[in-house]
């Protein structure tokens, strides 16, 4: 969107689906069809919605569950002509060298440059079947090597690196053929803990929140000299009443996803998933338009911000005040719900004062 306002600018990514789901939400079968798959289906098609309402890219994200994500990505460029692929990367999957290597290929396959959301963490149970016991401060740590060592073979000089840090050892290693600097990816990454806003300062990254009510932000200004971003759903329409009725049909209470819930809460150590858990819904719904329920049924991993488009614009306006300068849309079920989007992010930034 890279949507603009005098000397104010937002960038807005949208998700991409991590499976196959019907209007509602719903997991269904027939994930594969005869030639291809629905799934791929369903991801070209939020690709092509994205693209149609200006977003600048989509997150296509990934833990152990998921297929590849950069297969995703992949599918992503093939189907558009100029949206980023914002790819989750986990160092304990992959060797940076290959992280960098794919992202040259990217930009001589397709001219265009990708985005990284870096990830120190994951569900402990993931990292436990991989063998990671690597303490949460500690995988930020290891996390700096891994985007420093890319950062340092995609800077467009060609030059060797050597580098010898804790975790990573190189010596006169360079991506061939090499990529411009321009082509560089943007380093996106959590930045809802202290070791996670350390290292989003040294790696010059964007720090991303999910974010508390924005009155929070208003009482505790964020630090400065660090770019924010920001992850949330969006539903918004014409009236209030239309835009509960169409969010509370979608994600509705669950047992089962409480419980879930309560699951991924014991097997987590990350500090976003905690802080939103900790907030009480029933003393938000009636003061502020700010709804846990989606997260707290495990149906999604960001809040979700619900009412008529004049509202959520003007909340929406006020998180641009307070700093934050990308955002990240939850995954679309309609073009629809896009457009929607669109148009709250649009009446935001002229609401929002430089």
């Amino acid at each position: 969107m890279k949507a603009r306002k005098g000397d104010l600018s937002i960038e807005v990514f949208t998700t991409c689906p991590a499976t196959l789901t019907d209007s509602h939400g719903v997991e269904r079968p027939g994930f594969y069809r005869e030639g291809g798959s629905f799934y791929r289906d369903r991801v070209i098609e939020a690709t092509r919605w994205t693209e149609s309402c200006g977003f600048d890219g989509m997150l296509v994200y990934i833990d152990n569950s998921l297929v590849n994500n950069w297969s995703v990505a992949q599918i992503v460029m093939e189907h558009s002509e100029g949206l980023t692929p914002l790819i989750a990367t986990q160092p304990v999957y992959m060797h940076p060298y290959w992280v960098a290597k794919s992202i040259a290929t990217f930009a001589h396959l397709y001219g265009r440059r990708i985005a990284l959301n870096m990830l120190a963490g994951a569900f402990r149970n993931d990292l436990i079947a991989l063998g990671d016991p690597t303490p949460h401060d500690r995988r930020y740590d290891r996390m700096t090597e891994f985007t420093q060592i890319l950062q340092q073979l995609l800077d467009g000089s060609g030059k060797s690196v050597t580098y010898e840090g804790e975790f990573y050892q190189i010596q006169n290693l360079k991506v061939q053929p090499s990529i411009n600097k321009d082509m560089a990816p943007v380093v996106l990454m959590s930045g809802s803990s202290e070791a996670g806003l350390a290292t989003a300062r040294t790696l010059d990254a964007v720090a991303v929140r999910y974010p508390e009510p924005v009155s929070f932000y208003e009482e505790q200004p964020l630090e400065e000299g660090i770019d924010y971003g920001i992850r949330m759903g969006i539903v918004a329409r014409d009236s209030n009443e239309e835009a509960w009725e169409l969010a509370e049909g979608r994600f509705q209470e669950d047992r089962r996803g409480q419980v879930a819930h309560q699951m991924a809460m014991k097997a987590t150590d990350s500090k976003w998933h905690k802080d939103l858990t900790a907030i009480r819904q029933e003393e938000l719904t009636d003061a502020f338009p700010y709804w846990l329920t989606p997260f707290h049924n495990y149906k999604t991993f960001c809040p979700y911000l619900v009412g008529d488009f004049d509202r959520i614009s003007s909340i929406v306006a006020r998180y641009i005040n307070v700093g934050f300068r990308t955002f990240i849309t939850d995954i679309p079920l309609t073009l629809e719900e896009l457009e929607c989007q669109q148009k709250v992010l649009e009446m935001a930034l002229e609401k929002a004062t430089a």
